[in-house]
């Protein structure tokens, strides 16, 4: 059995709501100005036995830092961060205390949103051509330039989209999962309330060519130091 961490954190003084873990309720520890957000006694073995256990354990470790995330500013934690005891665990904080004090520092009062941008696809009416011959081919090479120049533009856009979000977020990650989907994660402000409004709509109405979808205010998984548990 280990002791499983979900997430640090900086005490304060008012008590958290602590939701349920994997198997029950979850537990702070304390360690020289640091907190840990644990739940003892899990096998790392048992909840990475079958898919149906890893997903809901990588759900559950997700929900528990999103709840916890909404009261108080943290570090969320790798999946799969445990100890082999407390003790293990408050030599690991003592170590490295000043490193996540300054994490936790640098991202207080900061969130995490990820932009999804899907391109969108021109409407294919190649089929709808009624022309024979020459105006035949006139119309399907029109139609092939128009094409060009739509990805052309979409491509434009999708610079356009990258320097509009640089121009008011200096922490910004860019990544292509898929494809035909791109995403990008950036820093913000946890009371940037025209976020979610103002800007987003004209990013939407300048980039025009894409599907833009905006996340909830997230944790800050994708800003976290690789040295971090």
């Amino acid at each position: 059995m280990s002791i499983y961490a979900y997430a640090l954190l900086v005490p304060i003084a008012s008590p958290l709501v602590l939701p349920l873990g994997m198997e029950r309720k979850i537990e702070l520890i304390y360690s020289s100005g640091l907190a840990a957000i644990i739940e003892p006694e899990i096998s790392l073995e048992a909840i990475q036995a079958t898919d149906e256990h890893l997903l809901q354990a990588v759900l559950t470790h997700d929900r528990v830092i999103r709840e916890l995330f909404q009261q108080t500013p943290l570090l969320p934690l790798r999946f799969g961060s445990g100890f082999t005891s407390v003790e293990t665990l408050l030599n690991h904080l003592q170590k490295h205390q000043e490193q996540y004090l300054e994490t936790l520092i640098h991202l207080a009062g900061k969130v995490e949103y990820t932009l999804k941008a899907t391109p969108c696809d021109l409407l294919d009416e190649s089929d709808t051509i009624d022309a024979r011959g020459k105006a035949y081919l006139l119309a399907k090479k029109q139609r092939y330039q128009t094409q060009q120049a739509f990805q052309a533009q979409q491509c434009e856009q999708w610079e356009l989209l990258n320097q509009l979000i640089l121009k008011t977020y200096t922490n910004v990650i860019r990544e292509t999962r898929q494809p035909d989907v791109r995403q990008i994660h950036f820093l913000a402000q946890r009371n940037d309330s025209m976020l979610s409004t103002q800007q987003f709509s004209l990013w939407q109405i300048q980039c025009s060519h894409w599907q833009l979808a905006l996340s909830e205010p997230l944790p800050p998984y994708h800003f976290l130091k690789n040295t971090l548990i």
